[in-house]
């Protein structure tokens, strides 16, 4: 069996997870302020003709009651390439990070969770088969669950990052990731 560095990333993700919920215990020290909540998760990339084989690891703080967003993403695995056109090596991007701000709205809140959606801007450092700009535009719709303890949350969320066509190529990066509240 063949080991891959991509699976160093979650494990990873879990031992950070495990320091982060003993250290909100001792005091919340993930999380900067009274009104503030920092989510470490994971997911996965997506185009209009299937998955696109990209891991995620999302890292964002949220602040005001998730008003407001600020975010880091690795792209840890090289993205799969669908179309029609797809470049020789059949990669659409190699790994890289990728950083928001962004403004959200709650539009929806009911016993079971809330709806978000929102909108801001993003930074990749790599300029690749996606995106043929490091500056675009960041949209979000997400589902957050409450866990009911210690005021934990589980946020399901599709991310859209784009060019809005300001330069062609833009065939856009869209991604589902899952987050939980630490």
């Amino acid at each position: 069996m063949q080991f891959r560095h991509s699976a160093l990333v979650p494990a990873l993700i879990c031992v950070i997870g495990i320091c982060a919920s003993s250290a909100c215990y001792a005091g919340g020290l993930l999380a900067p302020c009274e009104h503030c909540d920092v989510l470490i998760g994971m997911g996965t990339t997506f185009g209009v003709g299937g998955w696109t084989d990209g891991f995620v690891v999302p890292i964002t703080l949220e602040l005001k009651d998730s008003r407001w967003e600020l975010g880091a993403y690795r792209f840890a695995t090289a993205e799969e390439a669908l179309g029609r056109y797809p470049p020789a090596s059949g990669r659409a991007t190699d790994p890289y990070w990728g950083f928001t701000a962004m403004r959200r709205w709650q539009v929806l809140h009911r016993s079971w969770g809330k709806i978000y959606l929102g909108a801001g801007a993003n930074y990749r450092t790599e300029i690749d088969y996606l995106e043929s700009t490091r500056w675009n535009f960041a949209w979000l719709a997400a589902v957050r669950f409450d866990l009911g303890t210690h005021d934990k949350v589980l946020e399901l969320d599709v991310r859209h990052w784009s060019n809005g066509w300001l330069r062609a190529p833009n065939r856009g990066e869209n991604f589902l990731t899952l987050s939980v509240d630490f």
